[in-house]
């Protein structure tokens, strides 16, 4: 596999994890918005805790035999758990088999690690199949769950996990460390807004363009909203320009809506407003604002509550296409006037 990347925002919690190496709990859960490299963390940490001859600082030395089966991503003692298909669950039959690997003796180092992202991905049968390894877990075992949901997860594997709490990183952290990047990408604060403040979610953005995307999605909303276009036509586009970004994106759309609206209701019950407002798209303020003032608050903050439900459930058995349907179709009942 990959040998983990180091990110400048993560500084303080890897000091943390080696000023307790030796005293790790079992089971860690790392938690946090998307972006903000948990499973590189991850990664990094269970490389560490493998290698043979760790150096002062707690960084795998990289030359052992165990950093280079690491390295190679044939390392016995460790395992990573993902979904069997990409946006799907991880199913029970994984976990039972992870139970297996951790009961079994270390073949290289003192311990072995399993890594398991995403963490919400894994399906009630799953969880509770992963109750057994966290309820007795055999000495010198770490389980690594990350996560961007951690409200997903079921409370008795969250009860039996420390946890790790990663925040979005400062602005000028952020804005510096893609200063330093080869390519860096045009217009990164205005992606970094986009992003909520999570670098690498940024960056993905703007590997992708999404600022085209982004005004071919405000434009379905507007076509829905005039019946120029079908919600069902919306939502096969936007599966293919990735479900879980899309309604991310409509998720930031929506709390812009809502607090445009609360603002203007402000202004107009005191004669004066807020002007500092922070929005997920403060480049489309004005277009946000026409919405606003034609939207009715209530079944906006209905609306965000759905499409809040609809992004936690891509993870799950039901269809992607299926939940981009209802999301659009209740958008186009919603905004029509």
């Amino acid at each position: 596999m990959p040998l983990p990347i180091e990110y400048p925002w993560h500084d303080a919690l890897w000091r943390g994890l080696t000023a307790r190496r030796e005293r790790l709990p079992h089971a860690l859960l790392l938690q946090g918005p998307r972006g903000l490299g948990k499973a590189a963390l991850a990664a990094r940490l269970a490389r560490a805790l493998l290698c043979l001859q760790p150096a002062a600082d707690g960084e795998a030395c990289g030359a052992c035999k165990s950093c280079r089966l690491f390295a190679s991503g044939t390392h016995p003692d460790f395992v990573k758990l993902l979904p069997a298909e990409e946006g799907k669950a991880i199913l029970v039959d994984q976990i039972r088999a992870l139970g297996g690997f951790f009961y079994l003796r270390p073949h290289t180092a003192a311990r072995k690690i399993a890594m398991i992202t995403p963490a919400e991905a894994m399906n009630l049968n799953a969880a509770n199949s992963l109750l057994k390894v966290l309820e007795e877990p055999p000495l010198g075992s770490v389980l690594l769950l990350v996560s961007s949901q951690p409200a997903s997860l079921p409370v008795t594997v969250r009860s039996r996990c420390s946890r790790l709490d990663f925040a979005v990183p400062p602005r000028e952290l952020t804005l510096r460390w893609f200063a330093g990047l080869a390519d860096k990408p045009a217009q990164a604060e205005l992606y970094l807004e986009l992003a909520g403040g999570a670098p690498l979610l940024a960056l993905a953005l703007a590997e992708a363009g999404f600022l085209e995307q982004r005004e071919r999605l405000l434009e379905d909303l507007d076509k829905l909203s005039t019946g120029a276009d079908t919600p069902l036509a919306c939502a096969a586009r936007w599966k293919q320009w990735e479900a879980e970004r899309c309604l991310s994106w409509l998720l930031g759309f929506a709390a812009d809506v809502i607090k445009l609206a609360m603002l203007a209701a402000a202004h107009r019950k005191s004669g004066g407003g807020a002007g500092g407002l922070s929005l997920a798209n403060p480049d489309a303020r004005d277009r946000l604002q026409a919405m606003a003032e034609r939207l009715n608050l209530s079944q906006m903050f209905g609306f965000f509550d759905i499409v809040s439900q609809a992004r936690k459930l891509l993870s799950g058995p039901l269809d992607e296409l299926l939940l981009l349907e209802d999301v659009l179709i209740r958008w186009s009942r919603l905004s029509r006037p």
